[in-house]
C-alpha cells in the first residue's frame, strides 16, 4: 500500500490558521480600512480585487492539475495519462523522474502566465480603472494604486505553483506556514501605511511585498537535502512538452470551469460596479467579503485533504475516501450554519463596532446570500472530488450557470429597481436549478452510498479520530 501523502493533526491545526490569517488579510485590517478609507476608496479596493481575481483565471485551472499530478508522482505513479490514471502498477516509492518534469513543466508555464497577466492589467485592467473613477479623479493616486497593484497580482500569479507544489507533496503545514508569513506581513505593513495615512495606497503596497516572504519559505521547504540529492537535474524538452500536454488535456477543461465558476462568484461585482455607484458596490463587497470568510472557513477542513482525496484515487481506497469526505463535509455543513446564524443577528452590530463608513445590505439580503454560498461551496467542493478522479464532467453546466447569471444579472439592474436583492436572486435561483444537487448527488453514486449511509460513515471517522 503507497501512503506517501500523509495528512496529520498539525497539518489540519495550521490550516486552520493559515485560513484565518489569510481571511485576516481582509478581516482583521477591516476596521481600520473601513474607519479610515472613504467608501469610494473601499469600492474601488473591492473592484480590484474583482479584477484581479478575474486574470487569476488565466491559470485555467493549471494549479490544481500540477498539485494532483505531484501527488501522484510523489504517490509512486509510473506516468501521467490524459484520464483516469495508468494501468502500470504504482510504486511504493516517489517517482523523482516524473517529479522533476512536473515541477520544469510548472516553471514554464507560470513565467509564461505572468507576464500575459501584467499585460492584460496594464492595458484593459487600466481603463476600466480609468472609467470607474472618472478618469482617476475620485480616488486619490489612483492610477499609482492601480500600476503597483498590477505588478502585485504579477508576482502573486508568478510564484502561485509553489502552493501546489507543496500541497500535491503532502506539506500541508509548510505550505500554511508559508502562507501565515505572508499574511502577517501583509497585515503589519498595511496597518503601518494606514496610520501614516496613505489610505489605499497602503493596501496595494503592502499587497506587493508580501508575496515574496511566500516564496522564499515555500522554496526552502519544498526544496529539501532529500528532495535535491534525487531530483534529476537534466530535463528534456520534449519531456517537458509531453507532460504540458497530458495536463493540459484537463486543465482546458477545468479552465473553462473555473471561468464558469468565476461568472457564478466574481462576474457580479464587476457589473456592480457599472450600474451602481462606488459606495453601493462597497456594501456589496462587503457582503461578499464576510460571506466568502464565512464559508471559507468552514471548508479548511476539506480543503486541507485535497492530496489525500487524490491519493485515496490512485490507490483505489474507496472506502477511506467515502469516510474522509464525510467527515470534512459534516464539518463544513456544522461551521457554515453557525456562522450564517452569527451574521444573521450580529452582522450589523459588528460592522457597527468597527465604526465604519460603509453598511451592509438588509438582513434578509445577506441571509439569502449566505446560504447560497453555502450551498455553493457544498457542490463545489463535491464536484473537487469527482475532479481529483482525474475527470471533469462539469465543464459545461458551470459555463451555461455562469453564462445565465450574468445575463439575468445584467437585465435585472438594467431594467428592475432590486438592486443588490437582485443580484443575488439570479444567481441563487440559477444554481438552485442544477449545480447546487447534480454534484453532491453524483459523488454519492460514485461511492454507491446513500446520504444516510455517507453521514454515518463520516460520523463514525470523526468518533474514532478522538
Amino acid at each position: 500500500m503507497n501512503d506517501n501523502v500523509e495528512i496529520g493533526r498539525s497539518d489540519v491545526v495550521w490550516s486552520y490558521i493559515s485560513k484565518f490569517l489569510g481571511m485576516a488579510s481582509g478581516v482583521l485590517v477591516l476596521p481600520f480600512i473601513l474607519n479610515k478609507l472613504s467608501p469610494e476608496e473601499i469600492g474601488l479596493n473591492y473592484l480590484m480585487l474583482t479584477i484581479g481575481s478575474m486574470v487569476y483565471l488565466l491559470d485555467f485551472g493549471f494549479s490544481p492539475q500540477f498539485g494532483r499530478n505531484i501527488t501522484y508522482a510523489f504517490s509512486g505513479a509510473k506516468e501521467l495519462v490524459k484520464e483516469g490514471f495508468s494501468q502500470k502498477q504504482i510504486s511504493d516509492t516517489p517517482n523523482f523522474r516524473l517529479v522533476s518534469v512536473v515541477i520544469s513543466t510548472a516553471k514554464m508555464v507560470y513565467k509564461r502566465m505572468s507576464i500575459l497577466v501584467l499585460f492584460l492589467m496594464l492595458v484593459f485592467g487600466t481603463y476600466y480603472i480609468y472609467y470607474v473613477t472618472l478618469g482617476f479623479t475620485r480616488v486619490s493616486n489612483a492610477l499609482l494604486i492601480w500600476v503597483i497593484y498590477s505588478f502585485s497580482v504579477y508576482f502573486n500569479v508568478y510564484f502561485n505553483y509553489y502552493s501546489s507544489l507543496l500541497t500535491g507533496r503532502g506539506l500541508i503545514k509548510e505550505n500554511s506556514i508559508s502562507t501565515i508569513l505572508s499574511k502577517v506581513t501583509y497585515i503589519s505593513l498595511t496597518l503601518v501605511l494606514i496610520y501614516l495615512n496613505l489610505g489605499l495606497l497602503s493596501i496595494v503596497v503592502a499587497n506587493f511585498i508580501s508575496p515574496f516572504v511566500q516564496r522564499f519559505y515555500s522554496y526552502k521547504k519544498f526544496y529539501d537535502n532529500e528532495l535535491k540529492k534525487n531530483l534529476p537535474r537534466e530535463i528534456e524538452k520534449e519531456e517537458i512538452q509531453q507532460t504540458f500536454d497530458v495536463i493540459w488535456y484537463n486543465t482546458r477543461k477545468l479552465g473553462l470551469t473555473f471561468i464558469g465558476a468565476y461568472v457564478i462568484n466574481k462576474m457580479n461585482m464587476f457589473i456592480v460596479g457599472l450600474y451602481l455607484p462606488l459606495a453601493v458596490t462597497a456594501s456589496y463587497g462587503l457582503m461578499v467579503q464576510l460571506g466568502t470568510t464565512m464559508v471559507t472557513v468552514a471548508s479548511v477542513f476539506f480543503v486541507s485533504y485535497l492530496p489525500k482525496f487524490s491519493n485515496y484515487q490512485v490507490t483505489k481506497e474507496y472506502s477511506k475516501l467515502k469516510a474522509v469526505l464525510s467527515a470534512t463535509m459534516i464539518v463544513f455543513w456544522v461551521i457554515s450554519i453557525l456562522g450564517t446564524v452569527f451574521l444573521f443577528f450580529f452582522g450589523d452590530m459588528l460592522i457597527s463596532l468597527m465604526g465604519s463608513k460603509t453598511l451592509l445590505p438588509s438582513k434578509w439580503v445577506c441571509l439569502l446570500y449566505l446560504t447560497f454560498s453555502t450551498l455553493e461551496l457544498n457542490q463545489s467542493n463535491f464536484a473537487t472530488i469527482i475532479v481529483t478522479s482525474n475527470r471533469v464532467p462539469i465543464v459545461k453546466p458551470t459555463l451555461l450557470s455562469g453564462i445565465a447569471i450574468l445575463i439575468g444579472t445584467i437585465l435585472c439592474l438594467q431594467f428592475s429597481s432590486l438592486g443588490i436583492l437582485g443580484v443575488v436572486l439570479v444567481q441563487a435561483f440559477v444554481q438552485l436549478c442544477y449545480n447546487d444537487w447534480k454534484w453532491p448527488m453524483q459523488v454519492l453514486k460514485d461511492l454507491d452510498c446513500s446520504v444516510v449511509g455517507f453521514l454515518k460513515s463520516g460520523v463514525q471517522y470523526i468518533k474514532n479520530r478522538k
